[in-house]
């Protein structure tokens, strides 16, 4: 498949997701899970990318339990709650799946097709006088030096291990230093590994990218965004 309707489907298959309900929602799943169960090693990076939202999604949950207006009787309130953790649940659960949806088109799309794909679809930009090579540039750039980030800051949690601490009696203090030495530890090493990654930009000044001009699509590789949108919109 053309990697710019690759692109395409996802941004169709997000906006669709987002703005529809329950139905909307189970659709998405219905489409998404036959690629993870014929491609099991797909689940593992989605996971955890998931795993990395897990204070985020509990921010969700918290904030529609407490924005969701409660009333006097009891009964009502009761119902009321329900609600916020029901429409919280479910903002949660459209996250969840939009990640399942982008970690299937990473992983079946390689960083120069989505470069190439991403020159191909703002190539009409060209007409307004806006520089299209300039805005990929800065793409690969913020793509290649992201990748160096985390493998550095991998390398140094694995060469610079957390110091053990004193344990007390109390379960909730000995979770509150633990969390504090976590915290500190990642600010130190994340401020040295940037420090060290903006030296290194500097000397790579004057390299050169190449990105490939990809032709346009066959005519019927456009059935498939059609179809999705038709699809979505009958499910709204």
């Amino acid at each position: 498949m053309h990697p710019a309707i690759k692109i395409v489907n996802l941004m169709i298959f997000s906006v669709f997701i987002t703005q529809g309900g329950w139905q909307t929602l189970f659709i998405g799943v219905f489409l998404l899970l036959p690629f993870y169960l014929l491609n099991s090693h797909l689940w593992a990076s989605a996971i955890k990318m998931i795993s990395k939202l897990k204070w985020f999604f509990l921010s969700i949950i918290t904030i529609y339990y407490y924005y969701t207006p409660h009333l006097e009787a009891s009964q009502q309130t009761i119902s009321y709650i329900n609600e916020g953790l029901t429409l919280g649940l479910f903002r949660i659960l459209l996250l969840v799946v939009i990640i399942f949806a982008v970690n299937l088109f990473i992983k079946n799309t390689l960083k120069e097709e989505i470069l190439s794909a991403l020159l191909w679809l703002f190539s009409p930009l060209k007409l307004l006088k806006i520089d299209i090579s300039l805005f990929l540039l800065r793409a690969v750039i913020t793509l290649e030096y992201i990748e160096v980030l985390s493998q550095k800051l991998t390398q140094y949690k694995n060469n610079h291990p957390l110091q053990p601490i004193s344990y007390s009696k109390n379960v909730i203090i000995n979770n509150i230093k633990q969390k504090h030495q976590a915290f500190t530890h990642l600010i130190k090493h994340s401020g040295i590994i940037l420090l060290e990654i903006l030296k290194e930009s500097e000397s790579t000044s004057g390299q050169s990218y190449v990105i490939t001009h990809l032709d346009a699509p066959m005519a019927t590789q456009f059935i498939l965004p059609i179809g999705l949108c038709f699809l979505f919109f009958v499910s709204l």
